[in-house]
């Protein structure tokens, strides 16, 4: 069982995650749709969209500095502060219809984007050894109440200024970080700034050659890279469809739920089944999600039920690569394998996030939908082999 105060860290880290994510899928509902009407060359439509996984693959680094060194509070207030500043960017950007403005803004709530998504590290630290995947799972569950208020936040708000479409949205998501400024202040993590390690640091050279390390960033990267590639081109497949704007923030909420509802069991399948297995059950739901997705155009049945299955896949691979992650190095060590791993995922998404846009406008759905089974089955390949051998070393 966990201590009191541990419940209480984890409850305010899943509120945080609650508000970050509600911003991210307010941003995914409408970030491609902007950039399409303020893109002269439509082919460049989610770069906006790639703008935001490159600051996020570039402040990775510096952010896990910053909290390293300033410790982890201070850190996600400063990501809070970032994101403000690209939702004033991004209010600018659609007063005065200028596409490149987008990009920065989505850079900047790239960037404090890739902080937040340091509350399950933050999560971990905090709880006991034999909770921790738990507690990572419970934190990612916060992510469950962005399903109902991202997408419909988005929706609700578009409209708040008549002559300015999507000014609101950007309004909408100032509200959202100043609820994350006050939810962080009530956190009481434990200070590591200083902290004495029963075990020194390893040579990075030492860790980052660990098999274990490197199917873990695999599968964090490849699984979350599929979901970005799939999910940043839905809205405008919707739309091409002739189904409206509603019923595109409609598919994402429904989305965003399959990615954050498994919360409240991923944790304690993990600690049944293993966190390998449980990356390959989230590949092959990948595959069903694919399959759907390509057998028709129909909004529930296909693209309803592929973006559900997508959700789910995405949080079985990206909770299991996490925690797995997580076993396999030294709290000495966390900084730098963390930052490193944040890296490698968010680089992978930002090529998935562009590659999305241009694929979408030259080839199409269907191509865009083949494209993704490729990283998917490498991740199968990569973690069924590390399990054999490992299952062989040990036999």
């Amino acid at each position: 069982m966990s201590s009191p105060e541990v419940r209480r860290n984890i409850m305010f880290l899943s509120l945080c995650v609650a508000l970050s994510a509600s911003a991210m899928s307010l941003i995914f509902t409408v970030a491609a749709v902007i950039g399409y009407s303020l893109a002269t060359d439509k082919s460049l439509s989610t770069l906006p969209v790639a703008f935001m996984m490159i600051a996020m693959m570039a402040m990775t680094a510096p952010s896990a500095m910053v909290m390293a060194k300033f410790g982890r509070k201070f850190g996600f207030w400063m990501g809070s502060g970032i994101a403000m500043m690209g939702a004033l960017s991004g209010m600018g950007a659609v007063y005065y219809s200028n596409f490149w403005l987008l990009c920065v803004a989505c850079a900047c709530i790239g960037a404090g984007n890739a902080i937040a998504m340091q509350y399950r590290f933050a999560a971990a630290e905090a709880a006991p050894p034999e909770f921790r995947a738990r507690a990572i799972s419970y934190t990612m569950l916060g992510g469950l109440a962005s399903a109902f208020i991202g997408p419909n936040l988005a929706s609700f708000a578009r409209n708040w200024f008549e002559t300015v479409p999507f000014l609101g949205t950007f309004v909408a998501l100032i509200g959202l970080q100043v609820l994350l400024v006050i939810a962080i202040g009530q956190l009481r993590l434990p200070d590591m700034r200083g902290h004495k390690h029963a075990e020194p640091a390893r040579p990075l050279k030492t860790v980052l050659g660990q098999p274990a390390v490197i199917v873990a960033i695999i599968a964090g990267a490849l699984g979350y890279a599929v979901m970005s590639f799939v999910m940043t081109a839905t809205p405008l497949a919707i739309l091409d469809c002739d189904y409206a704007f509603g019923d595109a923030a409609f598919i994402i909420q429904w989305h965003v739920v399959g990615m954050y509802a498994p919360g409240f069991f991923t944790g304690n399948l993990i600690k049944r089944f293993g966190a390998l297995k449980i990356i390959q059950v989230g590949a092959l739901l990948n595959f069903v999600c694919l399959a759907v997705g390509l057998s028709g155009q129909d909004l529930i049945g296909n693209f309803w039920v592929s973006l559900v299955l997508l959700g789910i896949a995405w949080n079985f691979m990206f909770v299991g690569a996490t925690t797995f992650l997580t076993e396999n190095y030294r709290s000495s060590e966390q900084a730098r394998v963390q930052a490193i791993n944040e890296f490698a995922v968010f680089g992978t998404v930002a090529i998935a996030s562009l590659s999305a846009g241009s694929i979408y406008a030259d080839s199409g759905w269907v191509t865009l939908l083949y494209s993704a089974a490729l990283p998917v089955g490498l991740v199968l390949l990569i973690v069924a082999g590390y399990a054999i051998r490992r299952k062989a070393q040990t036999a």
